[in-house]
């Protein structure tokens, strides 16, 4: 259909509406490509498949997809080898295609009453021993466990006692009646991941030690005694194996998924559909829509028909995703007046009829019922 058209009628503004009723990343991007579809078939599949969304949505919930804002970002990574998700990434992806799952689950439950929400769940893959690993080894906060691996709990545990060993040779100097009067502050300070005190600048050569710079007024030095230079190099050592193991750990967690490529597109596939059905069923419901019958005989007919755009409930929806409305609220607004309701509209055109013409005085509503009809017929 002309581009030109499809703007007159503001197809676009309706793309917007039903694109913003998608739940995931990907529904959202395949509805903005909406454009209309001129098969018959086609068309009458897609309107099996939103009527069946509008009954299951009208007695259920609706699917329980849940997707993370990054998910593209997520999936992007998957496709280049050797890349490792971060730990919160990894997180998302297994609650994503958890809820992928559960989504197949509560069709599979009333699926015969669905056939083509059963039919598009077919070719879900479960991922859940994968899911499993992944919260087993990163906890909620995105942090890798101790558990995660043997040699990730002997580096962390080996550090924690480094790490008590240097508390324990610091804290000496600083409660030692031999060592305290020397410092500036009765602190432990890092300067370039190294642990030291700091000192007078006076009494520099009271505490033998490396000097990693002074402060801004000169009065201190920042000195790392000796007796802990060995312990801070076992401790950055132990820091940089960890990183390693971590790393490591994540690199496998995530070759877990990229290992099955082709189930994995599958499944996103489904997710992304399911959404797109879930959407046009919530414009649907939101709209009063019903399925229309296609015919071949060239009939035109609407009975009640009302400009969806006009409609309060896509009204609001419009202000919202096109900040129509950015004055800010103000202490005991006055109560906004609604806009009243479209007035429907009956059309009928029977061959050998193909044209009608509509007449009548200025903003008397002709352009609405035109603009109506038109976006009527090419919604489907």
């Amino acid at each position: 259909m002309h581009a030109g058209a499809l703007r007159a009628l503001e197809f676009d503004r309706i793309v917007s509406v039903v694109s913003g009723l998608a739940v995931t990343p990907t529904g959202e991007a395949k509805l903005a490509e909406l454009t209309p579809a001129v098969d018959a078939t086609r068309v009458i599949a897609l309107q099996r498949a939103t009527t069946e969304g509008t009954r299951f949505l009208a007695d259920h919930p609706g699917f329980p997809l849940r997707a993370p804002s990054d998910l593209d970002a997520i999936l992007d990574s998957l496709a280049v080898d050797g890349r490792a998700l971060e730990a919160l990434r990894l997180l998302k992806l297994g609650d994503y295609l958890e809820s992928i799952e559960q989504s197949r689950q509560a069709i599979r439950k009333v699926g015969s009453a669905f056939p083509i929400l059963s039919q598009q769940v077919d070719a879900v893959a479960s991922f859940a021993s994968e899911i499993a690993d992944v919260r087993r080894k990163i906890e909620p906060s995105g942090d890798v466990a101790d558990n995660a691996s043997p040699a990730l709990a002997q580096i962390r545990d080996r550090l924690r006692r480094q790490k008590q060993r240097l508390r324990s040779t610091l804290d000496s100097f600083l409660r030692g009646r031999e060592t305290a009067k020397y410092l500036q502050e009765q602190v432990v300070t890092d300067r370039n991941g190294r642990h030291v005190l700091m000192v007078r600048a006076e009494h520099r050569s009271a505490i033998p030690g490396i000097v990693h710079g002074g402060s801004t007024s000169g009065a201190s030095l920042f000195v790392e005694p000796l007796e802990t230079v060995e312990i801070n190099n076992e401790i950055v050592a132990l820091e940089e194996q960890e990183m390693e193991e971590v790393q490591r750990i994540l690199l496998a967690l995530t070759d877990a998924f990229r290992a099955r490529p082709d189930e994995l597109e599958r499944t996103v596939e489904v997710a992304t559909a399911l959404d797109v059905i879930q959407a046009r069923a919530r414009f649907s419901l939101m709209t009063g829509s019903v399925e229309p019958i296609i015919t071949a005989d060239g009939t035109f007919e609407l009975k009640g028909a009302r400009h969806p755009l006009l409609m309060r409930a896509v009204a609001q929806r419009l202000e919202e995703y096109e900040g129509s409305n950015p004055e800010p609220r103000t202490p005991n607004p006055e109560p906004r007046a609604q806009s009243p309701e479209p007035v429907p509209v009956d059309i009928l055109l029977t061959p050998p009829t193909r044209v009608l013409v509509i007449t009548g005085p200025t903003t008397g509503g002709k352009i609405v019922v035109l603009k109506n009809a038109g976006l009527l017929v090419v919604m489907p």
